[in-house]
């Protein structure tokens, strides 16, 4: 999972690209950041 201050689509985009699961820009929500690792297993 990304986790970056970027947040336009351009860089969601390469962020996938580059192997990324799951990308969420900051600030950070715990929850929805829990809900990603959680549905990673």
């Amino acid at each position: 999972i990304m986790c970056t201050s970027k947040n336009q689509e351009t860089d969601r985009v390469w962020g996938m690209r580059q192997g990324a699961r799951g990308y969420i820009t900051k600030p950070v929500d715990a929850a929805e950041l829990q809900a990603k690792i959680d549905a990673l297993n």
